[in-house]
């Protein structure tokens, strides 16, 4: 069973404060409900993830999965490729600065190998992405917060 998932949002911070905030991986569970823990295995030649062990929890079922990323200025991408559960996935992050902010564009992809109702599957990975979205804007506030300089 396979879903997708999209999702779009403007924000004040920087476009490279996000891929800043986004390079840290080993942080993806303080914003993401279905992650539980996540570690860098090897990184590329500058230095950012690129074989990635990680916890996840797509249906209340724990998966361990490793994730290869690939990077670009704009462009973060995913994909699974071992699981445990015999789940995959992929996904990825496009930043792009407009007149309004920086706007932000996510696309998830979950491939489940237990037959799930369609439904089902789709509004409950469709719930878990709009709330790690909703905790992601927060985070890169509180990222953007943290750059800040101190006024005294």
């Amino acid at each position: 069973m396979r879903t997708t998932t999209d999702h779009r949002f403007i924000t004040d911070v920087a476009p490279d404060r996000i891929l800043q905030a986004l390079l840290a991986v080993e942080r993806i569970p303080d914003w993401s409900p279905a992650h539980r823990d996540v570690r860098v295995a090897t990184r590329d030649e500058l230095h950012r993830p690129r074989r990635v062990y990680a916890t996840v929890t797509p249906l209340n079922n724990s998966d361990r999965q490793v994730l290869e990323y690939t990077w670009a200025p704009d462009h973060i991408a995913w994909e699974v490729v071992e699981s445990a559960a015999g789940g995959g996935g992929k996904g990825w992050f496009d930043i792009e600065e407009i007149d309004e902010g920086t706007e932000v564009r996510y696309h998830s992809e979950v491939y489940l190998p237990i037959p799930v109702p369609g439904l089902l599957l789709k509004r409950t990975v469709s719930r878990v992405n709009h709330r790690a979205m909703q905790n992601l804007i927060e985070y890169l506030g509180e990222f953007r917060s943290e750059q800040q300089p101190d006024p005294t």
